[in-house]
């Protein structure tokens, strides 16, 4: 019991930094024409960390039995004496979900991809009911919650270094096989680099950094920490979120907006003092400096751009074109297209690889220099993701009530739209809400809403949690971020981080004194 214990704790300890390397390493076993069959370390992590908890598990109903030396102990007794508030009938009813998406792989148009992915939901499901219910029993170190923090912590800025690195390799003619930055990162898209870290776009980077840095400055905020420890969380919170705004990942900065103004709500209704206004100095003057530093990778990359077309660059693009500060000339240019065979992502528009580079030794080359590709917002890459959607729902309505089956979404729509260029047998949905319609039908959906309540109904414990406004914000915020997603594997961080946070805040949340906060 003690080495499943110890193994337990040492995955838990393991996973904010795991999490950060979505796609790099891969472990690539080929491919067909409607998905790649790859294992990436968050996908390995949450296997081992499934079967050592499930070992974990039985091993302690043992253990309890031993202790108890009656033959009238059963696991029934241990599942009411240990998991008291997670009763059999919720338990079933939260199972309901992954139980019908299993199901429905005897009617989805694509069987193989239904079978894997109704996996990866079990693995899910199982990892967040061992980092809710079971590693309380495991009887952590009182030490457990401010180690868990320090990796949490440490591997963020860690991986944000690296963001910034990659940055300045890449203005300084890196290619992208040394950096690891995406084929539509470097600088030939917009004239400066936006990076991916170990993500394989930067819309993946920036929902990474989402969690690490709501719990920075919520810990700044609503809590009492000396004046060396706010420094030193002023200092992560500053530089996660400058990190956030250089990815450009509209999706992760717009979900980091409302979650701000979350907590804002939530430090008004509290009164809180003249904290309360981190939530906005922060933020701000991260946005300002990154802004600038995007001017900066603008003049010296290898294009034409200066630091006045980067800056504007990025509010058009952040703002949809809506706000347009650009010069003349930039402004008047034509953003509307995407090369063919783009999917959606500006990530994946341009051709980047190293060859293009101008050579240094062409006495020509200053007179040569390159034009990035886009002056600006591109109107194409959202209009493809809103007709990918549209297709998607034409498609649900021929199967409303059942859906055409877990991970069938591709398929479906190039059967039932053979002539849309959009619609292929790889495609994929991003947009979790509408891919489960597509999928599993209305049937589905309201598993998912039943889940939903089950969880944060207005009986659930979900409300008594002394980092209510923590959780509150994490989870509207990745709701938000959904809206850009599809598929659990892309995006575990979306489903393990709230449990994860939860695992190392449980005590506090419902043991200590109300005296602890403001």
């Amino acid at each position: 019991m003690k080495v499943l214990r110890r193994l337990c704790f040492a995955l838990v300890y393991a996973l904010p930094a795991v999490l950060f390397f979505s796609y790099y390493p891969i472990i690539s076993l080929g491919n067909n024409e409607t998905m790649n069959f790859e294992f990436s370390l968050p996908l390995i992590w949450l296997v081992l960390f499934d079967l050592v908890a499930f070992l974990s598990f039985i091993a302690l109903g043992l253990e309890q039995k031993s202790q108890h030396k009656t033959e009238s102990y059963s696991w029934r007794y241990f599942w009411t004496k240990n998991f008291g508030s997670l009763t059999d009938r919720k338990f079933f009813l939260f199972a309901l979900f992954p139980f019908y998406a299993t199901l429905s792989i005897f009617w989805s148009v694509n069987p193989l991809r239904a079978f894997l992915t109704a996996g990866i939901i079990w693995l899910i499901f199982f990892a967040v009911f061992a980092l809710i219910y079971l590693i309380p029993l495991l009887k952590p170190a009182k030490q457990f919650p401010y180690h868990l923090v320090a990796v949490f912590f440490i591997s963020t800025a860690l991986v944000c270094v690296f963001c910034w690195i990659q940055c300045l390799l890449d203005v300084f003619g890196v290619s992208r096989n040394t950096t690891l930055l995406c084929l539509g990162c470097t600088s030939w898209t917009f004239g400066f680099p936006h990076p991916s870290g170990f993500a394989i776009e930067p819309q993946y980077m920036g929902n990474l950094l989402l969690a690490p840095t709501l719990y920075a400055l919520y810990q700044l905020v609503f809590r009492e920490f000396s004046r060396q420890q706010r420094r030193w969380l002023i200092a992560f919170a500053s530089f996660f979120s400058a990190t956030l705004f250089l990815t450009m990942s509209r999706g992760a900065i717009y979900a980091y907006g409302i979650a701000l103004v979350i907590l804002i709500i939530f430090a008004i209704l509290r009164h809180l003092g003249k904290e309360r206004f981190s939530l906005i100095i922060i933020p701000v003057v991260s946005f300002l400096c990154t802004l600038a530093m995007q001017g900066i990778f603008a003049t010296i990359s290898p294009t034409t751009d200066n630091f006045c077309t980067g800056t504007t660059k990025v509010i058009h693009q952040l703002s949809l074109g809506i706000i347009d500060l650009r010069p003349q000339a930039a402004s008047e240019s034509d953003n509307s297209s995407l090369p063919e065979g783009d999917t959606g992502s500006v990530e994946n528009s341009v051709d980047n690889s190293s060859d293009n580079r101008p050579n240094s030794n062409d006495s020509d080359s200053a007179q040569n220099v390159p034009e990035s590709k886009f002056d600006g917002y591109i109107p194409a890459s959202t209009n493809i993701r809103l007709g990918l959607s549209g297709v998607a729902l034409q498609t649900w309505l021929k199967n409303p009530m059942f859906g055409v089956g877990l991970g069938g979404a591709g398929v479906a729509i190039s059967r039932a739209f053979p002539e849309n260029e959009l619609a292929a047998p790889n495609a994929i949905i991003q947009n979790e809400p509408i891919s489960l319609l597509l999928e599993l039908g209305v049937v589905g959906i309201g598993l998912v809403l039943l889940a939903f309540w089950l969880a944060f109904g207005s009986k659930s414990e979900f409300w008594s949690l002394l980092d209510l406004p923590l959780f509150v914000a994490l989870i509207i915020a990745y709701l938000i971020t959904l809206q850009f997603f599809s598929g659990p594997a892309n995006a575990l961080q979306i489903y393990l981080m709230p449990p994860l946070i939860y695992c190392f805040l449980y005590s506090r949340s419902l043991k200590s004194s109300k005296s602890t906060s403001r």
